[in-house]
Formats: structure tokens, C-alpha cells, sequence
């Protein structure tokens, strides 16, 4: 993804799920660089999915 092409608004959205990944592995008591580039994935994914059903 190349961050230089979104919009402000897809950038305030890119940032709040990078948030909401970085809490939820807080919370785990995980460090990002314990998953692979394919759990991360999975995770934003997830995190993605949730705020767009909550209408962030």
C-alpha cells in the first residue's frame, strides 16, 4: 500500500485501525514483530472489519 495515494479520510482511517491493532497486542501482551507479515494482516483485517460494523 502506498500511503502517498490515499485521501486524508482513508489515512485517518489507516491510522485508527493501526491504533486498535497496536491495542489489541497490548492487550496480548504481544509485540508486533512476534507475528508474521500474514498474522499482522490478519489482525488489521479484523480490527478493519470491527470498526467498520461500529461505524468507527
Amino acid at each position: 500500500m502506498d500511503i502517498k495515494k490515499l485521501t486524508p479520510k482513508e489515512k485517518d482511517l489507516f491510522i485508527k485501525v493501526l491504533s486498535g491493532c497496536y491495542q489489541r497486542l497490548t492487550a496480548a501482551q504481544i509485540e508486533a514483530n512476534e507475528l508474521t507479515k500474514e498474522g499482522f494482516q490478519l489482525l488489521f483485517k479484523s480490527v478493519y472489519k470491527d470498526m467498520n460494523n461500529n461505524k468507527l
